[in-house]
């Protein structure tokens, strides 16, 4: 079995999230998280990226908040698959439905692209 599972039913957009230019040099000090990747346009250009990307905790938890804001869900485990980067600014979409005995979500970025998958609250 695939952990986390694959989702069963369709996902429906629960909101959209906006991402400032500033916010992986924001993540960066408040989770104390320093990797030059997030901060640095050179070293991340240097490790092959196309621009400084936002960290995948930070696009978790946005995309959490975002679930929680609009469905409520009690929320004791959460789990998910990074799936792409988040250049920044840029909108993500969030998408979620109830299914089985919690929340399965998804977050695409503005081109459509899954940076989290398979996500699932319970």
């Amino acid at each position: 079995m695939e952990d986390p599972p694959r989702h069963e039913q369709k996902l429906n957009p629960v909101g959209e999230i906006a991402v400032s230019a500033t916010a992986a040099h924001v993540y960066t000090e408040c989770a104390r998280i320093w990797n030059p990747i997030h901060t640095d346009r050179a070293y991340a250009r240097a490790a092959g990226l196309p621009d400084i990307i936002l960290h995948g905790t930070a696009t978790l938890a946005l995309s959490v908040s975002k679930v929680v804001d609009v469905l409520k869900p009690d929320v004791r485990r959460v789990r998910c698959r990074f799936a792409g980067m988040v250049l920044m600014p840029s909108t993500l979409t969030v998408h979620a439905s109830r299914q089985g005995g919690g929340i399965a979500f998804a977050t695409r970025d503005a081109r459509g692209e899954t940076v989290i998958d398979r996500g699932w609250i319970s």
